[in-house]
């Protein structure tokens, strides 16, 4: 019975390294964690190369080793599955099946609990009054729009131990700055956001942003704002659109614990009942463009003079804004960034910028202006 033990163990103990060594030496994708797996390190070829590569070896087969596929799934369905706990650092889950996304200063943004400094505020009004004025000199307006990440909307479903300090969250703060020291025209969409979530769920429960009914209220109040300049637009109403509700696999919290097969996502789709007009026209992922609006540039097109030309500076909760915004620009270019680039600005020149950012990104983004001719 000892030697059975001992075959066994040893067995288990060089079964993975005996696949590896089967396996081809490429790396592949991790698709769950996003991010290419460590390739095998070439031999050395000198002895500062030589000392290295025990270390670059053992990155390799942490990545790499036999089975390793399998492990993590094993471990993400007991560990989900029997103590309803996130295998990912990045995923935290919550109540009643919701997850809320834990990196990038997520959970520091709804704790507040490093407020912005009076030096801080005066950055970002100095830096939106240069963009406003630079604009302004070439007959463009400028829009700040500041949309919330899910946990500032939806606290109630956040695991019982995270807390935060009494306070207002940062883009409260910048709002309020902003009101008392500028005339900058910006749209803060939480109160709206918070208002309409009391009708129907407007954010994925396995995803980091706003469903389409979330995007609906964003895209409302910009484009109603936008009326007072432009006032051909006026944004759809809620009735020229059906609702759909579609259950897929868990979208991207969902898929950094590896288990979106399991955890599935009630996806609440706004269809509109007249087809749209926009056409796109330009993407930086041909031949195929993302289902889910995901690319960094996007550029779209509507037959229509009577409509203004717009550039929008947008993040990720900018991708589910496309197909609602596309329709009220004779021209629009989609760009997943901040930086403010002149060169987006001059052919064609537009007649708005916009510039989206959600809220965890004031906890750590510092803004700044390149040098303008």
């Amino acid at each position: 019975m000892d030697l059975l033990l001992i075959a066994i163990f040893m067995v288990v103990l060089w079964l993975p390294l005996a696949k590896l060594m089967l396996a081809s030496s490429s790396a592949g994708i991790a698709e769950g964690e996003k991010r290419k797996l460590t390739p095998l390190p070439p031999a050395p070829a000198s002895w500062n190369s030589l000392w290295q590569y025990p270390d670059r070896f053992s990155a390799y087969y942490r990545d790499n080793f036999g089975f390793r596929s399998a492990f993590i799934r094993a471990h993400a369905l007991v560990k989900h599955g029997l103590f309803h706990l996130s295998p990912s650092r990045c995923v935290l889950v919550g109540r009643q099946g919701w997850l809320y996304y834990a990196d990038d200063y997520s959970l520091e943004d709804y704790r507040s609990l490093k407020p912005f400094t009076q030096p801080e505020l005066a950055r970002w009004k100095s830096v939106f009054e240069e963009r406003q004025a630079w604009l302004a000199k070439r007959g463009i307006r400028f829009l700040i729009v500041l949309t919330c990440d899910k946990a500032l909307i939806y606290p109630e479903f956040l695991p019982v131990g995270i807390k935060r300090r009494d306070g207002s969250f940062r883009i409260e703060e910048l709002a309020d700055y902003l009101t008392r020291n500028t005339n900058i025209p910006f749209v803060v969409l939480k109160s709206d956001l918070e208002r309409t979530k009391r009708d129907g769920r407007i954010y994925h429960r396995t995803d980091s942003h706003w469903n389409d009914a979330g995007a609906y209220v964003g895209y409302r109040e910009i484009i109603s704002k936008l009326g007072q300049w432009f006032p051909q637009l006026r944004p759809r109403r809620l009735g020229d659109f059906t609702l759909r509700e579609i259950e897929s696999p868990g979208w991207d919290l969902a898929v950094m614990m590896g288990l979106e097969d399991i955890v599935h996502e009630q996806n609440c789709q706004l269809v509109p009942r007249v087809p749209q007009r926009f056409r796109v026209t330009e993407v930086d992922q041909p031949p195929r463009l993302d289902p889910k609006w995901n690319c960094g540039r996007i550029v779209t097109e509507v037959e229509d003079d009577r409509l203004p030309r717009a550039v929008i500076l947008r993040d990720s909760f900018g991708s589910a804004l496309v197909p609602f915004l596309a329709e009220h620009f004779r021209r629009c270019e989609f760009l997943w960034q901040y930086e403010f680039e002149a060169k987006h600005i001059r052919n064609p020149k537009p007649d708005v910028v916009i510039l989206m950012m959600t809220s965890r990104r004031l906890q750590w983004y510092v803004p700044s202006n390149p040098e303008l001719p």
